[in-house]
């Protein structure tokens, strides 16, 4: 193996420097033309389009989740050597008789917790940012006023949809959603602590629903989600622990990397951060050519990539897994959550949930200046809330016969 270093004290990346002011584009009044070959001046779409170019910044920032095995320390658990991915080889077994027979034989990566551990220990960083600031371009002025007005109208303390969808997200990072396959491991603990030092317990947190939060859920999302999103720059740190019962060396799960063109015979690549040096790796594939063939596939056998990670799309998208409002959700999918995403796209169940029955996120975007907060609760608003925070490009076709 290489030698990368066992340590796990290494800090976690720091996001949370003040963001820099808002700049906001100058736009040339619509309607104003000055009748020039050439001029650029923006001119309003019709009210049922989108603008040729909308797009939204992400409201959320998210680290990579690092993972630790979780050891057992003489005052209680602590986080103690870090999880590495390995890759090496394997014997497995091949349904379909080939060359090898039966033997499948093949690389890949594969990371384990230490042998001391009693679990896994994974920790990322998480904040929300000014929500006045999320509209990124937008071609059209007259448009941009009404989205900007329906953030003005929204994202606002006390306004039932808005404080719905903070509250969703807090219940996702509390009850540990983004630990994925990890989770049937074990007993899973989730702690969240803000600037401030205060800690919030995902004791008592559902993983199923959206009923019935818990005051540590609900003191998160008001004091971290909703603040972030009012302007107010803060962020939380989250600590997820998968207590195993027992010592050992368990193999837990990292995210996985899309290869394109995976070599022959090579399984699976895991996400790794502090990797190995390229030059390093191929110092050690290549020894056998130094010392004889038998040596330099023994030297390749097990190879020291890096330090085990959660990717933090894949966070992101279990944190804003809140969707319960498409059609047919509580009727025909017993109130199964699924990510805020423009069409409903669930790689999970590989359907789209939102291409029918006008719910898309351009059905409902060209209606945002017809939506007021009132007593009662409005789904598409809700949705059309977490969808902007989720952000995104939703840009209108242009006419195909370039007419105005």
């Amino acid at each position: 193996m290489s030698n990368a270093s066992e340590d796990a004290s290494q800090p976690i990346p720091e996001l949370f420097v003040a963001d820099a002011p808002a700049i906001t584009p100058e736009i040339t009044p619509a309607g104003k033309q000055s009748g020039k070959k050439g001029d650029k001046t923006a001119k309003p779409v019709s009210t049922n389009k989108l603008p040729d170019v909308l797009s939204v910044q992400r409201g959320t920032i998210v680290s990579d989740g690092i993972l630790s095995s979780l050891v057992q320390k003489s005052d209680g658990l602590a986080s103690g050597p870090a999880v590495r991915v390995i890759r090496h080889g394997i014997r497995g077994i091949n349904n379909k008789l080939d060359s090898n027979g039966a033997a499948n034989i093949q690389r890949t990566e594969s990371a384990k917790t230490s042998p001391s551990a009693v679990g896994l220990r994974v920790e990322f960083a998480y904040r929300t940012i000014d929500a006045k600031r999320l509209l990124f371009a937008c071609a059209d002025p007259v448009y941009r006023k009404k989205l900007e007005g329906f953030v003005d109208r929204f994202f606002c303390e006390g306004v039932p949809e808005f404080e719905e969808v903070c509250r969703r997200y807090a219940r996702n990072i509390l009850n540990g959603r983004w630990l994925w396959r990890n989770r049937i491991l074990g007993e899973v603990c989730v702690t969240a602590t803000d600037a401030t030092g205060r800690a919030y317990s995902g004791v008592g947190s559902r993983l199923r629903d959206f009923n019935a939060y818990t005051d540590d859920e609900s003191s998160l999302a008001a004091n971290v989600i909703r603040s972030g999103l009012l302007g107010h720059n803060t962020h939380v740190k989250v600590q997820g622990d998968v207590k195993f019962g027992f010592q050992g060396e368990i193999e837990v799960f990292p995210s996985q990397n899309m290869v394109t063109s995976k070599p022959k015979g090579f399984a699976r690549s895991l996400y790794k951060v502090d990797m190995i040096a390229r030059k390093d790796l191929i110092a050690v594939m290549g020894s056998a050519r130094q010392d004889g063939e038998d040596a330099g596939e023994f030297a390749a056998d097990m190879i020291d990539m890096g330090r085990a990670a959660l990717r933090d799309q894949k966070i992101g998208n279990a944190i804003r897994t809140i969707d319960t409002w498409y059609p047919g959700c509580h009727d025909e999918h017993q109130g199964m959550p699924i990510p805020i995403e423009p069409n409903g796209a669930s790689l999970e169940h590989n359907c789209l949930y939102r291409d029918k029955d006008k719910s898309s996120a351009k059905d409902l975007l060209v209606h945002v200046d017809e939506m007021q907060p009132s007593d009662s609760f409005n789904t598409k608003a809700a949705y059309l809330i977490a969808l902007l925070v989720r952000g995104g490009v939703f840009s209108g076709d242009k006419d195909k016969e370039g007419k105005e």
